[in-house]
């Protein structure tokens, strides 16, 4: 399967609320977390006298340590333990996945750097055992299912680590079983960070095989093509059967084309959608103007999604009118508008409050990772808050400077990245930003491009 066809499809799934994403080992392999060689190694070379590589059992490599220890557990994990607590730093996979709008992600990882990518903005909710995996989520969480269990928070004999453990694991966590085939029927699946002799990924799609007859959704993986001409002969035949099965396989080449389509994929999650900040304007009066000008703009595009923080300004000129041109179109207005809380919107008095600006982060988080494109007019220190938190949530930014001196302009100025990224997206509406020339039809025809992109 194409890449691009890939990222295009599973998007369009996340951004309908129907996706979720699997996380496998090799995502943490990038922040020099150890593999299942790198754990087992030692242990197998100095207690059973074998030196073990990739094209080994490895769960059953663990067993026979745990054997050889008389059926002890405790030396294994504790080993586990202290190799996974160490520090390790989040790699650009992790933070590339924070920036995805997905709600629900499974891993059979130990180590908890998924989670803590996701801790900076959103509150994760972590589920690593049967009793836990049935509670409800809050609709401002995200759920991370860590189907092996969690080196931080799981007992030594919760943690799935030998032959044993994989054999009864259906038997032992019936309700993590039952989850795991819900959501394949009802989600569409992006398996990473996965390799063809992963022994973790054999075992989940024992189970996708299973429900085969009556799978409803698509799934994806993504997988490094092998250099060695037998071993890819075997792989391409194993993803034919997994096509069989209802997934679709994605071979790259390098880690770096993986980076590329996770990066596409953040992005296109969100939707065909638009945030437009800013506060009161100092030519308020013509400005108005121009804002409902953006505004109808925006609602004639069928397809468009306008995010409305509740902020006053800028935003209720655009939302205004915006509503206006969907009525007299007889559009589906809960379609076509989702509407963010502020808590500068509870009272005027809250205006020039700085003590809420980090209530406003955190609120802002949910609307911004929903957001493709921001645009961005003059505004005080809750439009700079906004746009801090878009930057790293990584939105499209579209500037739109009245003078050389507003936050607008300053964002062209001192930021390098915003300029590249509206030079490859659509260099004259960067050139006539430059020159604070901007009218409301190249706001638009910017928004345009970027979302047809």
């Amino acid at each position: 399967m194409d890449a691009n066809d890939l990222a295009q499809e599973f998007s369009k799934q996340l951004a309908a609320g129907f996706g979720a994403i699997f996380v496998g080992s090799g995502i943490s392999s990038a922040s020099a977390v150890p593999n299942w060689i790198g754990l087992l190694g030692g242990m197998a070379r100095t207690r059973l006298g074998l030196i073990i590589d990739a094209e080994d059992n490895l769960p059953l490599v663990a067993q026979y340590i745990v054997n050889q220890a008389n059926g002890n557990r405790g030396p294994l994990v504790q080993h586990f333990r202290e190799e996974l607590t160490k520090h390790y730093p989040l790699n650009q996979y992790h933070t590339t996945l924070a920036r995805t709008n997905v709600k629900n992600l499974w891993t059979t990882n130990y180590d908890t750097l998924l989670e803590d990518a996701f801790r900076r903005y959103f509150h994760v909710n972590v589920k690593a055992s049967d009793d836990s995996v049935s509670r409800s989520v809050e609709n401002s969480e995200i759920e991370v299912v860590k189907m092996h269990g969690c080196i931080e928070n799981s007992p030594h004999d919760d943690l799935v680590v030998t032959q044993e453990d994989y054999e009864t694991f259906f038997d032992r966590r019936p309700a993590m079983a039952r989850r795991l085939g819900q959501d394949l029927l009802n989600k569409s699946f992006l398996f990473i960070g996965y390799s063809y002799e992963d022994s973790d990924i054999n075992n989940i799609l024992v189970e996708a095989r299973r429900l085969a007859r009556n799978a409803t959704r698509q799934h994806f993986i993504i997988l490094l093509r092998n250099q060695d001409a037998k071993k890819q002969q075997r792989q391409d035949l194993w993803l034919g059967d997994l096509a069989r099965v209802g997934i679709q396989a994605c071979q790259i080449d390098e880690f770096g084309e993986l980076q590329k389509i996770l990066d596409r994929i953040a992005l296109k999650s969100r939707g065909n959608t638009v945030f437009v900040t800013g506060s009161h304007s100092r030519n308020e009066r013509k400005q108005s103007t121009r804002l409902q000008c953006i505004g109808r703009l925006l609602a004639q595009e069928s397809n468009l999604v306008l995010l409305d923080g509740q902020s006053a300004g800028t935003s209720r000129f655009v939302v205004s009118a915006y509503l206006e041109e969907c009525i007299q179109r007889k559009a589906d207005i809960l379609r076509r508008l989702s509407v963010f809380p502020n808590p500068y919107a509870a009272n005027p008095n809250f205006s020039n409050d700085r003590n809420l600006i980090p209530i406003l982060k955190e609120w802002r988080s949910q609307l911004l990772r929903s957001a493709q494109v921001m645009v961005v007019y003059e505004g005080g220190m809750g439009t700079e808050a906004e746009v801090g938190v878009a930057l790293d949530l990584g939105c499209q930014i579209i500037p739109v400077p009245e003078c050389k001196e507003d936050l607008p302009w300053r964002l062209l100025d001192q930021n390098q990245g915003i300029q590249d990224a509206l030079r490859s997206i659509n260099g004259v509406y960067l050139d006539k930003a430059l020159r604070c020339q901007v009218e409301p039809e190249d706001v638009m025809n910017c928004v345009r491009t970027i979302l047809n992109h």
